[in-house]
């Protein structure tokens, strides 16, 4: 099963569009204005919002580790380009005419999301990460 899955993982043009569409998805999530009608929700006591942070850089980080596989420091290489598109977007929600705002509390979720998801790949992926 291994050896199928290293096979599959040696195709990486697949998983860089998939990668490069899932860029554009969260950018544009991230940067687009609210409803007017929008309402914060909860999960289970937490801002339902960093529960999206988490999901979205958790797999952003997991699509650009496949994307990068036979690179050579693919999960560094993955957490950075994810973090990086994670500050980039708090910090362009700055800008007013995005109607959105920064805050801390969602970059951490960015941040944890990404971490979880470079440990899981470091944890099943072990026999071909090349550091």
């Amino acid at each position: 099963m291994q050896k199928r899955i290293h096979q599959l993982l040696q195709a990486d043009k697949l998983f860089k569009v998939v990668a490069l569409f899932a860029t554009f998805s969260l950018l544009f999530l991230s940067l687009k204005p609210p409803g007017e009608d929008s309402q914060p929700w909860d999960i289970l006591f937490i801002r339902a919002d960093l529960v999206l942070h988490f999901i979205g850089y958790f797999g952003l980080t997991l699509l650009y580790f496949f994307a990068f596989y036979t690179h050579t420091n693919t999960l560094l290489k993955a957490y950075v380009y994810a973090m990086l598109i994670g500050v980039c977007t708090e910090i362009l929600q700055l800008i007013p005419i995005f109607q959105r705002h920064f805050d801390f509390v969602d970059l951490i979720a960015n941040l944890f999301g990404g971490f979880c998801a470079w440990l899981i790949s470091k944890r099943f992926f072990y026999y071909s990460i090349d550091n």
